[in-house]
């Protein structure tokens, strides 16, 4: 009987911790190599924003972060150019005397999900973005929200390896 009280008293104590956490989501990414650039598919389960943050190895700090989304009143996709300034704040390339090396291509919505296509450069000529190249690998963190806002917090992420082929 305490074995069995002991136990439901743990259980008790670990449930609010597990139902705590940050929820974890699939979100596809697709990617393509052209000649000078990277081509990116990327959906998620929102009608917000999709953030793709690039050479993440703990934290946004030093991450090329790129936001995509499909505004809701007008239908477009969109897309901005970040770079991770501190561990879970990143802000838009020009303000920091960069560009925005990202080139939108498509995207589509509707009530479950986002889609948006997009380039990047496999090397721009911005500091605060990546070098890429075929044949490496790169950490990355996908993260979406349910606004179309380009910053805010982040409610569902992921973690990867992002492998150029």
């Amino acid at each position: 009987m305490k074995q069995t009280l002991l136990a439901l008293m743990l259980i008790l104590l670990v449930l609010p911790c597990l139902t705590a956490q940050k929820a974890e989501v699939e979100l596809e990414l697709h990617t393509e190599l052209s000649k000078d650039r990277l081509i990116i598919i990327v959906q998620a389960p929102s009608r917000g924003r999709i953030s793709l943050a690039l050479g993440a190895e703990t934290d946004l700090k030093g991450a090329n972060v790129l936001v995509v989304w499909v505004d809701d009143m007008m239908g477009i996709a969109m897309g901005e150019d970040h770079f991770g300034t501190a561990a879970q704040e990143h802000k838009n390339d020009m303000e920091l005397g960069g560009s925005q090396d990202i080139q939108v291509l498509a995207g589509r919505q509707n009530n479950e999900m986002t889609e948006v296509t997009f380039a990047i450069p496999l090397q721009s000529e911005d500091e605060h973005d990546i070098v890429l190249e075929a044949g490496k690998s790169y950490p990355l963190i996908l993260s979406c929200t349910d606004s179309d806002r380009p910053e805010g917090n982040e409610v569902k992420s992921t973690r990867s390896l992002l492998t150029l082929n």
